[in-house]
């Protein structure tokens, strides 16, 4: 079963397209990477999936089901590019997570226990057991990135959207971060959609690519749609030999 399909798929803005027929269909349990320059529309695909843009015509479904019933059916996690928040509200990592604990870990039966231990298995999962009273202007980027990552899979969804995810979080916290995307993927089977500009990861940790440039430029596994022809038209000829460096490094 495929977990998400886009069928010709247009995005217009200011009477200019931002994005044009775009289909494609990511399998259930897959990891999938949108990959294109600055202003390809690559944010604004994922915009437009989850319903928070209009988009002029095409189809989205997720799980069978149109995407304006995608978060009731098919429990989605979406974690943003960039998270807006005064530093200095005294909010804990607990707190913020608990803003999205689903509705049974809030009865007050459970209010107490469950929801708690919800939270303490969510921030254990994601490697942040450590920084459950911490307060979240306090974070360093990869911390803040695992949290929300918590907060992403708080209603244990089918499907997690990430826009440039680590984005901000230097080597190592990179490394950490991708390893545990890939280990939510295989443990619990979590269809991933990610957008990178680090083509060293889409090699590493996706099944699929998609490469976009306000069209579906190509489409399959990294090894074979990658092609020197493609990197270039999309990137431009700077961009011609960093397949081979990232093939040479797996």
């Amino acid at each position: 079963m495929d977990a998400l399909s886009v069928e010709n798929l247009c995005v217009k803005a200011n009477g200019r397209h931002l994005l044009e027929n775009i289909t494609f269909s990511v399998e259930e349990g897959r990891i999938i990477a949108i990959i294109g320059p600055n202003g390809a529309g690559k944010t604004t695909l994922i915009k437009a999936i989850l319903g928070l843009m209009p988009y002029e015509s095409g189809s989205v479904t997720a799980f069978g089901h149109p995407v304006k019933h995608i978060n009731s059916h098919s429990r989605v996690g979406y974690v943003p590019q960039r998270l807006e928040f005064d530093r200095t509200f005294p909010l804990t990592v607990s707190e913020l997570i608990g803003f999205t604990v689903p509705p049974i870990y809030s009865f007050p039966f459970f209010k107490k226990e469950g929801e708690k231990k919800h939270i303490v298995e969510l921030l254990e999962t994601v490697g942040a057991g450590d920084l459950a009273e911490r307060g979240i202007g306090s974070l360093s980027g990869g911390e803040l990135q695992r949290v929300m990552i918590a907060k992403a899979i708080v209603n244990d969804p089918r499907i997690l959207f990430l826009d440039e995810p680590a984005s901000g979080v230097d080597i190592e916290g990179q490394e950490r971060f991708y390893d545990l995307i890939k280990r939510l993927n295989r443990e619990k089977g979590l269809t991933v959609v990610l957008i990178s500009h680090d083509l060293n990861v889409v090699y590493r940790f996706a099944d699929t690519v998609l490469c976009l440039n306000r069209r579906l430029v190509c489409s399959g596994r990294p090894e074979e749609a990658l092609t020197d022809e493609v990197i270039k038209s999309v990137y431009g000829e700077m961009m011609g030999a960093y397949i081979h460096s990232c093939q040479d490094h797996d």
